[in-house]
């Protein structure tokens, strides 16, 4: 298949660029689900490439989160997005563990936890979120038991998402879902066409609202961002 990429400027968001082709930088894209935003394919590289400058080895895990039907999404305040609450209670979590175990004399991995994340709309027009958590190897080796109470490092995710909505965790059970080969372990140097092919889903144009005056996609902070 001969890769033959355009670029276009998008007609509602100047500051984004259309991509249309199979590959990004030699690595695959899951080209079916084409044309793609060339900027959340930019953000997606640096956050793979500043995971691994942070750490050796690292564990990327995806992960879907949905709205309770009551969720007014629209009500929700500009200054601080529903994924960011997320992602602040999710690191606070981990700052928890590591206290807990330094209190018990356990030795704790520290990680730095990076991501990168889209928010796409239904048929309904409500939207859910698709996002991948990078954490340090030695840190999470993986999900640990599928039960929210059970201080997994599902249980602190799924906790940290019933935090963000400003629910109660029984009542946020079943908004995290963890999809088919979610786990993906990578060590510094090595090649990761394959999490990069995965994560290229979240760049594609389609289910996307623009002109909301609310962010699609987003991620964290790397030294090249």
């Amino acid at each position: 298949m001969i890769d033959t990429p355009y670029l276009h400027r998008h007609s509602s968001d100047p500051n984004l660029w259309i991509f249309n082709g199979y590959y990004y930088n030699g690595m695959p894209l899951v080209w079916q689900q084409g044309p793609f935003i060339h900027n959340y394919l930019q953000r997606i590289n640096q956050t793979i490439e500043g995971a691994l400058q942070d750490h050796a080895s690292i564990m990327a895990v995806r992960v879907d989160l949905r709205l309770p039907l009551q969720f007014d999404w629209m009500a929700q305040p500009d200054w601080r997005p529903l994924f960011s609450r997320f992602i602040a209670s999710l690191k606070a979590k981990i700052k928890a563990r590591q206290a807990q175990a330094m209190r018990d004399g356990k030795r704790f991995h520290p990680t730095k936890l990076n991501f990168v994340w889209t928010r796409e709309f239904g048929q309904s027009g409500r939207p859910h979120y698709h996002c991948a958590l990078f954490f340090n190897k030695q840190t999470f080796r993986g999900l640990g038991e599928f039960n929210p109470y059970s201080g997994s490092l599902y249980g602190m995710i799924s906790s940290a998402w019933a935090s963000a909505l400003g629910l109660d965790e029984h009542l946020a059970d079943g908004l995290v879902s963890i999809p088919r080969n979610a786990i993906y372990r990578i060590r510094r140097g090595e090649r990761y066409d394959d999490l990069f092919r995965r994560l290229s889903y979240f760049a594609k144009l389609a289910s996307k609202l623009f002109g909301s005056g609310s962010h699609n996609f987003g991620a964290s902070r790397t030294p090249s961002s």
